[in-house]
């Protein structure tokens, strides 16, 4: 019974919905959905030694799982699939603080910003570009606005911002 973590990433790799689906199943309850003996893990098959996801199949054997369980299988699914969309306000308002701040982090992967809250939820990727003083940043933007400077007197001391065009 092993999470063959590295090989659903090898299959995921290059589409990133796919990608931050499978990295839901690997993190969300210690890797509990991405074991191999999930029957929704499936390997692919001599020559490769990658296994992938069957999306059709984890939306069904979702049924089975807790509500909260269900929630996280069904959103990976609707990331890993366009066939089984999801009710956003029912899943999303149902995930604890740590399961929420995965799929925040998927999103923001699936949407081509993977460093965007990579930070807060601890998952490694390159550092994003970090301004030690929230003024410089600000003054530096042309056309800069009366409620900018209002922000800056209650802005955090780091702020994370996704890729730069």
């Amino acid at each position: 019974m092993t999470v063959p973590a590295r090989e659903l990433r090898a299959w995921a790799e290059g589409d990133y919905p796919t990608e931050a689906a499978v990295e839901i199943l690997i993190r969300a309850k210690a890797g509990r959905f991405a074991r191999d003996t999930c029957p929704w893990i499936e390997p692919l098959g001599p020559p490769s030694s990658l296994y992938r996801v069957n999306w059709d199949r984890l939306h069904q054997e979702a049924r089975v799982f807790s509500s909260g369980e269900r929630r996280i299988l069904s959103l990976a699914a609707s990331m890993g699939s366009p066939d089984h969309p999801v009710d956003l306000s029912n899943d999303l308002s149902g995930l604890d603080d740590d399961l929420l701040l995965l799929v925040l982090a998927a999103t923001a992967h699936a949407a081509g910003r993977p460093r965007l809250l990579s930070p807060a939820t601890g998952v490694a990727t390159q550092p994003a570009p970090r301004t030690t003083n929230p003024r410089d940043s600000l003054s530096r933007r042309p056309g800069r606005r009366p409620e900018d400077e209002r922000w800056v007197e209650h802005a955090p001391a780091e702020r994370h911002e996704g890729p730069r065009p």
